[in-house]
């Protein structure tokens, strides 16, 4: 695969491509004109990022809905224990998959109303395949702390 290739896979343009990955464009133009050539292992490296972030770019990972998310979590976890205890540690790793299970276990204990209808909000906010594919992929590193700020209770205050 060329640098060209993998840039076009990114879907953005050189410019873009130069500010995410950190790479000059005047490097970025020798590379795609082939006035010079790109170390193999770069070549396998951005490949690697790419696809990556192709990958790891849904919906449900905006910093925004993953506080909502954490938020929720927390207020389901309320509804099944009066401490709010989380049973899963490493919820934060997949958020979408552990609110689902904390959710379906919260269902049989029994959702207050306006909870229920925060959680038809935010299911109404991300399209269900996103959401389906984010609960096998684990959310990024650095996203991850926009769930757990707001699961602690931490409002930024």
């Amino acid at each position: 695969m060329t640098i060209k290739e993998i840039r076009e896979k990114s879907g953005i343009s050189r410019a873009e491509f130069s500010r995410k990955y950190n790479i000059p464009v005047r490097t970025l133009e020798d590379w795609e004109s082939g006035k010079r050539k790109c170390p193999e292992y770069l070549i396998e490296l951005l490949d690697r990022a790419v696809t990556e972030d192709a990958i790891t770019n849904f919906e449900c990972y905006d910093p925004k809905i993953l506080a909502e998310i954490g938020r929720l979590y927390r207020k389901l976890l309320f509804v099944l224990n009066e401490h709010g205890r989380n049973p899963y540690p490493l919820a934060d790793a997949f958020p979408t998959k552990y609110f689902i299970m904390v959710f379906h276990k919260a269902i049989h204990v029994g959702i207050p109303k306006s909870l229920d209808n925060e959680i038809a909000h935010l299911f109404d906010a991300i399209d269900v395949e996103d959401w389906a594919r984010s609960m096998t992929t684990p959310c990024p590193m650095q996203l991850r702390q926009y769930f757990v700020l707001a699961l602690t209770g931490y409002t930024g205050d």
